[in-house]
């Protein structure tokens, strides 16, 4: 059994990760659609990648918020500490994810 204090580290760090890769996805899409298809696989369209890590964005803020209400219902964090992290969660995946749309919907035309 993994100790208490172990836990709680384990799972501010997925947390953490999630949240950070999500937001780089997010905002630099477009970018790293460019890179892709210019460096690694030119066959194609960077919309394509453009789709891919909008989709894959949305999905790890999904998943950070899933982890923190994890560790809540395992009580691994406290109440306060979970909805604090869930509320800014949120707040960040809102944001970036309206973007990160916008931008797609611009793409797509």
């Amino acid at each position: 059994m993994i100790g208490r204090q172990k836990q709680i580290v384990i799972f501010y760090f997925f947390i953490v990760i999630c949240l950070s890769m999500a937001t780089i996805l997010g905002l630099y899409g477009q970018g790293l659609a460019y890179f892709l298809n210019e460096e690694v696989y030119s066959a194609i369209h960077p919309i394509y990648y453009l789709t891919v890590s909008t989709i894959i964005s949305i999905g790890m803020f999904l998943v950070s918020l899933l982890l923190v209400y994890i560790a809540a219902k395992k009580k691994i964090l406290s109440k306060n500490i979970s909805s604090r992290y869930s509320f800014v969660i949120f707040i960040v995946g809102f944001f970036t994810s309206c973007w990160s749309i916008f931008v797609l919907a611009m793409w797509w035309g």
